[in-house]
């Protein structure tokens, strides 16, 4: 059998390939960070983006895939770790230097040609191959911008967020290197999958051709075992930024508080040091100090499901998420979810209600939907099956990796030969 030979290039790190990288001492890199006046980050690795892991998981089984893994990872010891493992063939490339010159360069324009990243990756594409090249998200810049200047093979990029939205920078500063890349990718794009409404109107803002495909995403979600709660709600997150919601968490609980005063939240995650000063000192100012759990990130995100079975609810107030891979997270292992109406939030009350939705940035609201789950016990379990109900359809394996080979397989005779696209793989709602 002739197999089709994908490249996937994507933020990617887990546990099982982790094992096989080579990892250095972070000191120095962490030394150079703070003379630089950049946050500095926590050593620990944590898993990177489930999405891709639960893509490479699916693809790495089909017989008729031979898939090539290419991403950026931070600590290595050697500039590139490559290795096979499970039939799918890794290529690491590390990261420093251009996150280094990141800072230190200005100019969107003259970083991108300088990102040291791209001419490896270049090497290594020429090397595998490859039909098609699938990026999965566009935003970061560092292993998002290797593609560009790559000629002769179709290239699919799969949005999970699109880093130009005039609101991002209401809650968080605005990263202009990110902004730049992202803009020049999507200028001659043709083929993109773009979930969301919103998020396909401001991809339309700089191409108007492109084919929008249908590219489900699910994620790798293993089985846990039942624990004794000791929270009300949690929220979680690789990183407490405000655009998560944690800020409104805690404001919220401040009116939770006055009628159930034991009342008990979790923020699990990491974040730079600013963050979790401000948190902190949020929860002082609100005197939420018996009320309120700090968990650092885990490593491993089989942990961080395992951990989420000490809390009743979750609370996941994102604001710009079409929908967070969190709030389906929590949906799947049996916790009723409160969140932000986003541009997908009200997709997943479709057929049943599934989540509560609180009007987005409105914190009273969000206390409200918080004061009901504690209140009222039909609810909480009329939610709790809704959402397992409808995790399964998400999650579906044999759905997903056809609609992503199908995908795969439209544009690579799209490109090549000409071939038109079938309607059932395009976005309608585009």
């Amino acid at each position: 059998m002739n197999k089709l030979k994908v490249s996937l290039i994507c933020s990617f790190s887990n546990e099982k390939v982790r094992e096989r990288l080579p990892l250095s001492n972070r000191k120095l890199y962490s030394l150079c960070r703070q003379l630089l006046g950049m946050p500095t980050k926590s050593i620990t690795y944590g898993d990177v983006a489930g999405w891709d892991t639960y893509m490479i998981e699916l693809l790495g089984k089909r017989d008729d895939i031979d898939l090539t893994v290419i991403a950026a990872h931070s600590g290595l010891k050697r500039r590139v770790v490559s290795f096979e493992m499970e039939g799918v063939h890794y290529y690491f490339v590390r990261v420093e230097l251009a996150t280094l010159l990141k800072r230190l360069i200005h100019s969107p324009a003259i970083w991108n040609k300088l990102n040291p990243i791209r001419p490896i990756v270049r090497r290594i594409v020429k090397k595998s191959n490859p039909r098609i090249l699938a990026l999965i998200g566009a935003e970061n810049a560092h292993i998002s911008g290797t593609i560009l200047g790559i000629k002769g093979i179709p290239l699919i990029v799969r949005c999970q967020t699109i880093y130009n939205n005039p609101k991002r920078g209401e809650s968080e500063p605005l990263d202009v290197k990110n902004a730049y890349v992202e803009r020049l990718i999507f200028k001659d794009l043709k083929y993109v999958a773009v979930a969301s409404g919103v998020h396909s109107k401001l991809f339309r803002q700089y191409n108007h051709s492109a084919y929008n495909f249908k590219w489900p995403l699910g994620n790798v979600l293993p089985t846990v075992q039942s624990l004794e709660k000791e929270f009300d709600f949690v929220n979680f997150a690789m990183a407490m930024v405000p655009k998560k919601g944690f800020n409104d968490a805690l404001l919220a609980l401040f009116v939770v508080k006055k009628q159930y005063p034991n009342v008990r939240l979790n923020l699990v995650g990491g974040g730079s040091k600013e963050v979790m000063v401000a948190l902190h000192s949020l929860v002082d100012q609100l005197h939420l100090e018996n009320n309120v759990v700090f968990t650092p990130f885990f490593a491993r995100q089989a942990d961080l499901f395992q951990h989420l079975q000490k809390s009743r609810f979750a609370i996941l107030p994102c604001k710009m998420d079409s929908v967070s891979s969190t709030i389906r997270q929590a949906m799947h292992y049996g916790l009723p979810v409160i969140c932000y109406k986003t541009d997908g939030t009200p997709k997943l009350n479709k057929d049943k209600e599934c989540v509560l939705i609180a009007e987005n940035g409105n914190v009273e609201d969000l206390a409200n939907k918080m004061i009901m789950l504690l209140s009222d016990k039909k609810k909480e379990e009329e939610l709790r099956n809704n959402a397992k109900e409808y995790s399964r359809r998400w999650n579906d394996a044999d759905s997903i990796v056809r609609q992503m080979t199908d995908v795969f397989y439209s544009v690579v005779d799209n490109f090549y030969n000409g071939t038109q696209i079938p309607d059932f793989l395009l976005n309608n709602e585009d």
